[in-house]
C-alpha cells in the first residue's frame, strides 16, 4: 500500500512537471522562438565548463583568481580565448552573458536602457549599508537624486579650485621630502573623503588633519572599504562557503558607516543655523542644504549622502593612485607633463580653466582611465526579453536572445585593451594615442569602447568634477616635488567596487631643486 502510494505521488509530481513545460514552451518559449526568429538571433559560444553541478567550477574559478589578484585578467582570457566578444554560461540557473562588444554596453546603456535594471541582488547589497540613493535606485526615486545633485556639478561650482587647493596643501604638508617611500594610495583616499565631504556636505572630515586625531573618521574608512569587499574576510576563512554565510562584521560596519554620515549632518545642521543667525549664508550649492530643503527623514538624508559620497572618494582616489603609479615608470612622459605644466601654469595655483588646456595631461588622464578603468567590470539584468546586436553564430556577428531576468556583465577592462581598437600596443600605458597625429591608431576614435564614466542616462554626473580634482593634484604634487617610482612590481588589481593597484602607489618624493 505505502508502494503504491508513493508511485501515485512521484507520477503526480512527474505530470506536474511535464505540464509545466508544456505550457512554458506553448507561451514563453514560443514567445521567445518568435522574437529570436524575427531579429535574426544565434546562440552566443559558451563558456567551457567541467559540467560541476550549477556551474559551481565557474564560481570556483572566479573565487580563486580573485585571491590571485586577476580576475579582471580571467574576464579578459574567456573572451579572448574562445574567440568572441560575447561568451554564454550558466550559473546556479542563472543566464550569465559576459561582453566587451562596444555595440552591445551601447544598446544596454542607452539604446535600450528602460529594458534594463541594475539587478534587485545588487541593489538589495549596496543599499544594505548606502541605503536607496542615486546608486541603489531606479525609475522616479532614481531621476529625482539625480536632478538634486546636478546643481553641485555645474561650471560655476567646478570651476572654484579653493576647496582642492585648501586639501591639496594639507596632503603636501604630510609628505615626506626628503626621498624617503611613501605609499600615496591611502592618503589620497582621505584627500578626496575631505574634498568630497566639504564640496557634497558643506563640511570636510578633514582626515589629514594631523592635529587632531579622529578614530571615528578611521573607523568609517575601514567600514567602508569592507562593506565595498564583495569577497569578504568569511571568504579567506571558508572559502566559497563563506560567500553564503551570515557576516556579523558587515552589520557592524554598516552601523559604523550610519553613525559617522549621522555626525556630520548633526555637525554642520548646527553650524548653518549659527550661520544663518550671523546673516552669513553660503555662497556656494551644497547638496546637504537641498536634501534638507526636500525632506528632515535622517534616513533619506543619510542615505543619499553616502551614495554619493562612494563616488566622490573612491573613483577620484584610485584613479589618482593608478595615474601616478605609471607616470614615474616613464621619464619621456613625466618630462612632457611637466614641460607643459611650466607652459600653462608655471608656479602658480593652477586655475580651472589653465587645466581644461592641458591636452597632454588629459591623454594621460584618458590613458590611465583606458588601462586602469575605476570601475573595471559591471553588469544589468534584462528586465523583459530583449536583444543584444551582436555576439551569436560562430562569428559573434549576429544578434543575441537575452531573456527576461538573464544578467549581461559587461568588462570595460577588456574592452579598453582591444587591439582592433586601441592598436597593436593596447597593453602599453601610451597618452599620445589619444593626441591626433602622434600615434599610429590616431586619430582615435573608440565611442563606446571607452566607457571610463559608464554612458546614456546614468552616466557619471561627477566627471568633470572628478577630473578637475585628479589633474589639480597631479598638478600640485609636480611643481613641488621630483618624484620617482619605488615599485618594481607589475600592476594588479586589488578589487572592490572600485579598482586599485594592490601594490599601492609607492613614491619618493624630493623637493624640486634640492
Amino acid at each position: 500500500m505505502a508502494l503504491l502510494s508513493f508511485t501515485n505521488i512521484t507520477l503526480s509530481l512527474v505530470s506536474l512537471l511535464v505540464a509545466r513545460r508544456i505550457y512554458w514552451e506553448v507561451t514563453t518559449g514560443t514567445r521567445r522562438r518568435a522574437l529570436a526568429k524575427q531579429h535574426g538571433c544565434l546562440p552566443p559560444k559558451r563558456r567551457p565548463s567541467k559540467k560541476l553541478l550549477f556551474g559551481i567550477d565557474h564560481i570556483m574559478r572566479n573565487f580563486k583568481t580573485y585571491k590571485e589578484h586577476r580576475l579582471l585578467d580571467e574576464g579578459r582570457e574567456v573572451l579572448t580565448g574562445n574567440n568572441a566578444h560575447t561568451v554564454f554560461m550558466k550559473i546556479l540557473a542563472v543566464e550569465l552573458y559576459l561582453t566587451d562588444d562596444p555595440e552591445n554596453i551601447k544598446m544596454m546603456l542607452a539604446t535600450s536602457f528602460d529594458q534594463w535594471s541594475l539587478g534587485q541582488e545588487r541593489i538589495a547589497q549596496m543599499s544594505s549599508y548606502l541605503g536607496d540613493g542615486i546608486f541603489t535606485t531606479e525609475g522616479a526615486a532614481w531621476k529625482h537624486s539625480r536632478d538634486m545633485l546636478r546643481p553641485c556639478f555645474e561650471r560655476s561650482q567646478v570651476a572654484d579650485v579653493s576647496i582642492l587647493e585648501k586639501h591639496t596643501n594639507r596632503l603636501i604638508d604630510l609628505l615626506p621630502k626628503d626621498g624617503t617611500t611613501v605609499d600615496l594610495q591611502p592618503l589620497f583616499h582621505e584627500l578626496t573623503l575631505d574634498i568630497a565631504t566639504e564640496f557634497l556636505f558643506g563640511q570636510s572630515t578633514n582626515s589629514l588633519d594631523r592635529s587632531k586625531e579622529d578614530k571615528a573618521c578611521q573607523q568609517f574608512i575601514e567600514a567602508f572599504e569592507y562593506c565595498q569587499n564583495p569577497f569578504n574576510e568569511l571568504s579567506s576563512r571558508f572559502g566559497i562557503l563563506g560567500m553564503f554565510l551570515p557576516d556579523s562584521k558587515f552589520k557592524r560596519c554598516a552601523k559604523i558607516i550610519r553613525d559617522f554620515v549621522d555626525r556630520i549632518i548633526d555637525e554642520e545642521m548646527a553650524s548653518r543655523s549659527a550661520s544663518q543667525k550671523d546673516g552669513s549664508p553660503s555662497a556656494r550649492y551644497v547638496f546637504l542644504d537641498e536634501l534638507r530643503s526636500v525632506t528632515q527623514d535622517r534616513t533619506v538624508i543619510r542615505s543619499e549622502l553616502l551614495n554619493i559620497l562612494l563616488a566622490g572618494r573612491d573613483t577620484t582616489a584610485s584613479l589618482l593612485s593608478n595615474l601616478l603609479f605609471e607616470i614615474p615608470r616613464h621619464p619621456e612622459i613625466l618630462a612632457r607633463l611637466r614641460r607643459e605644466i611650466v607652459e600653462h601654469v608655471g608656479d602658480e595655483v593652477p586655475t580651472y580653466q589653465q587645466l581644461k588646456e592641458m591636452k597632454y595631461l588629459k591623454a594621460i588622464m584618458s590613458e590611465s582611465q583606458r588601462l586602469y578603468p575605476i570601475v573595471p567590470s559591471n553588469s544589468r539584468q534584462a528586465l523583459q526579453d530583449t536583444i543584444l546586436p551582436r555576439g551569436g553564430g560562430p562569428k559573434g556577428t549576429a544578434p543575441v536572445l537575452v531573456p527576461k531576468g538573464a544578467y549581461v556583465q559587461y568588462h570595460p577592462y577588456a574592452m579598453h585593451r582591444r587591439p582592433d581598437i586601441y592598436g597593436p600596443d593596447a597593453d602599453v600605458f601610451e597618452p599620445t594615442r589619444w593626441l591626433d597625429g602622434e600615434h599610429p591608431s590616431s586619430p582615435l576614435r573608440p565611442g563606446w569602447g571607452y566607457n571610463p564614466f559608464s554612458g546614456g542616462p546614468r552616466v557619471c554626473i561627477g566627471q568633470n568634477f572628478a577630473l578637475t580634482e585628479a589633474s589639480f593634484v597631479v598638478v600640485r604634487l609636480l611643481q613641488t616635488f621630483d618624484i620617482e617610482s619605488r615599485d618594481n612590481e607589475a600592476w594588479r588589481e586589488k578589487l572592490s567596487l572600485t579598482c586599485t593597484g594592490l601594490g599601492g602607489c609607492k613614491l619618493g618624493l624630493k623637493l624640486l631643486g634640492q
